[in-house]
């Protein structure tokens, strides 16, 4: 363990495909105290769970996703369609934001993508970067990352209901202001809450068929728009930059362009709802991101090349303008329904993953410990998805841009934090079974950090004096929440509690929520990786011909009563 083989079974040494079938066979005759320890892959020792969620807490959430599902979802954690791209080619021009449509998904997403994929796989828990933060860094920040990451889950997925809206202006019936305006706001809103309260397989689902209608408009615009298109040499002249162009905006350009190219590490709250983390999670990551450049970048291509005498201009909702001018009014209506559409599936898949994070943070006692409940029937967390779906309600009131600008100063903290928590987790737990694994050394790794901590740096310092405002305040709600989980219990008999209960004994547990004792994690996952050598090296020395392979439950029923003592102590 801790040097995890991932290459094809093609390529491994003679013998590996015998001790891979041996290996379902002794999980499936393992006894019922092996448990503690899931198989996270046919190829892999499975990695060991925290008991929180089966024992304090109720209802596990139920492994339903395969890759297939987690790209439909990653998509609409990310893109949802080139909405929103146009902001940047007015502020920066065609050519920058071409080159970094291209350049940014290698430099930014990917090593997110690949962090998601180690991290959801190794720490297959609901809740995603609160709880690997919680496991790297410990409570503190654990706490402050979660409320890092509900205040920017808050305000992103505001920003859908209202975009919605914006879309449907193109047809003179929802030409709206006022109530009206938020009416229609939160009857979306409804819809998808409906949604995610049927299960996450409803989610994925849904995902996949918005994915399919909000690329279709596009793929129009680029079959469409290239018998139209011009020659090579006057497409290069049109996007080269010129003296009379009015200067480039820096902060809209890359808060734009970093904002339509984020978003992959939001489905590891997703983790415990994944069958195979450690395949499902790289494979998903990767077709998404392949996926997302090519949606983005031919389109805008086409686009540019059509209307390059001025891109300048662009804003919000031109793509409609450009295929109004070249195409038809066809095409308008269609992308400005895709659009309207693509808001639906943006805010399915982020009420989803943000429902997990609410949970997580629960269990973290930054929340009421009410919304860390988990519906027995469907497997989902019914009551924190209908808390967050009220706090939208009232925060999609907010102009759009006050919106955006908010989310990002608490993205760029969070996703910091995460990047973090993979360096060191690294260091810490070398030996820890990762399913799957970034193939990269601890110094290597460190270094392909170093640009996206960079950008997430870029963000903060980008943000606008109201956010930070709201930043500071927001960290010291989280210092509070920290106070009264885990400190009250240590101030004298004679001050008053505020509620607080009896101390926790696992406040500082590096494996699991807060509210696990300490004793019974200790002993379950020194059990369960005791369990994993035993196995391991029953059927190691089974392949050699010395001995019989059905040893192994044997040897763990011997040592197993011996571990568990250990762990009491």
């Amino acid at each position: 363990p801790g040097v995890p083989c991932w290459r094809p079974m093609a390529s491994r040494p003679a013998g590996t495909l015998r001790r891979h079938h041996m290996a379902t066979r002794q999980q499936e005759m393992a006894p019922a105290g092996a448990a503690a320890c899931d198989s996270v892959d046919e190829e892999h020792v499975g990695v060991p769970r925290s008991p929180s969620s089966a024992e304090k807490d109720g209802p596990v959430f139920k492994p339903t996703l395969s890759w297939v599902s987690l790209v439909g979802v990653t998509f609409f954690a990310v893109c949802g369609g080139d909405y929103g791209l146009e902001d940047s080619v007015g502020a920066g021009g065609a050519r920058l934001t071409l080159l970094g449509v291209f350049l940014l998904p290698w430099f930014w997403s990917l090593p997110i993508g690949l962090m998601t994929a180690e991290l959801g796989s190794m720490i297959p828990e609901a809740g995603g970067c609160v709880v690997w933060v919680h496991r790297a860094l410990g409570p503190f920040w654990a706490q402050q990352n979660a409320m890092w990451n509900l205040v920017s889950n808050t305000f992103d997925n505001a920003l859908y209901p209202v975009m919605f809206v914006d879309y449907l202006v193109y047809f003179p019936a929802f030409r709206l202001e006022g109530l009206p305006r938020w009416l229609v706001s939160v009857s979306m809103l409804l819809v998808v809450t409906l949604l995610n309260i049927q299960g996450v397989d409803v989610v994925a689902n849904a995902s996949n068929v918005f994915a399919l209608l909000v690329i279709s408009p596009f793929a129009g615009l680029v079959v469409a728009g290239l018998p139209q298109l011009p020659d090579m040499a006057t497409f290069l002249e049109g996007i080269t930059p010129s003296i009379y162009d009015p200067p480039i905006r820096w902060g809209a350009f890359l808060s734009v362009l970093l904002w339509n190219t984020s978003g992959y590490d939001s489905v590891g709250a997703l983790a415990a709802e994944v069958q195979r983390p450690g395949r499902d999670f790289p494979i998903a990551m990767v077709v998404t991101i392949i996926l997302v450049t090519l949606v983005y970048l031919l389109p805008l291509a086409v686009a540019v090349a059509l209307d390059s005498k001025q891109t300048r201009k662009w804003s919000d909702g031109h793509f409609v303008l450009v295929a109004s001018e070249h195409i038809g009014d066809w095409l308008a209506a269609w992308i400005t329904i895709g659009g309207a559409l693509s808001a639906v599936g943006l805010l399915n898949t982020l009420l989803c993953t943000s429902a997990r994070v609410a949970v997580s943070a629960a269990r973290l006692h930054v929340l009421p410990s009410s919304l860390a409940a988990v519906h027995q029937q469907s497997g989902t967390p019914r009551r924190a998805t209908l808390a967050i779906s009220l706090v939208l309600a009232v925060a999609c009131a907010l102009p759009f841009s006050q919106l955006v600008s908010i989310s990002m100063l608490f993205y760029g903290a969070t996703t910091f934090t995460e990047f973090l928590a993979l360096i060191v987790l690294r260091e810490r737990e070398p030996l820890t079974p990762r399913p799957f694994r970034v193939p990269l050394s601890n110094t290597p790794l460190l270094l392909a950090c170093i640009p996206p901590m960079g950008l997430c740096l870029l963000l903060v310092c980008l943000a606008p004096p109201e956010a930070w405002v709201l930043f500071v305040l927001t960290c010291f709600v989280a210092v509070l929440a920290h106070v009264r989980a885990h400190c009250m219990h240590r101030l004298p008999a004679w001050v008053p509690r505020l509620g607080v209960g009896a101390p926790h004994a696992a406040s500082g547990s590096q494996a699991g929520y807060g509210s696990v004792d300490t004793s019974a994690v200790a002993a379950q996952l020194v059990e369960a990786r005791l369990q994993q050598h035993a196995r391991k090296a029953a059927l190691a020395y089974d392949c050699d011909g010395s001995s019989d392979g059905d040893r192994a439950p044997s040897i763990i029923s011997e040592l197993a009563p011996r571990i568990a003592l250990l762990g009491g102590k």
